[in-house]
């Protein structure tokens, strides 16, 4: 089914791209080497991040970790392992491991709503797009 839909949408963007690119000039073969050059030379500019940047990054990931553990490990012992403290350590590892997973599922699944969305929009505007230009003539 979505082949059927692809298909025609690919074959349209690549003769409008060939249309686009016949039309062009060698003036605007000019400028966009001249952009090039310009944002080549702009990106040697940027200076290069500190030596231990990663490292950095690495360490507060860590500490963010120890703090989240912490946290659940305090909750923990002070409501459902009251009688059993020890427990709350173990508990709270892998409770710190589930939350960040059970986040990157959400967002990651309100990603692909918004994809499916965006597609929709799309596809309704090459659509009328095309409805439009028929129309025209």
């Amino acid at each position: 089914m979505r082949v059927k839909v692809l298909l025609p949408m690919f074959i349209i963007i690549l003769f409008s791209i060939t249309a686009a690119a016949a039309t062009s000039n060698n003036t605007a073969t000019t400028n966009n080497i001249i952009n090039s050059t310009q944002i080549q030379q702009a990106a040697q500019k940027i200076p290069a991040p500190p030596s231990n940047f990663f490292q950095e990054i690495l360490y507060y990931i860590g500490q963010g970790y120890n703090w989240l553990v912490g946290i659940i490990q305090n909750i923990l012992q002070s409501t459902l392992l009251k009688q059993d403290p020890s427990l709350a350590s173990t508990y709270a590892n892998i409770i710190a491991w589930l939350v960040p997973l059970t986040a990157i599922y959400i967002i990651l699944t309100f990603i692909e709503i918004a994809r499916k969305f965006l597609g929709y929009v799309i596809a309704a505007g090459w659509i009328f797009l095309i409805a439009v230009m028929i129309l025209a003539h």
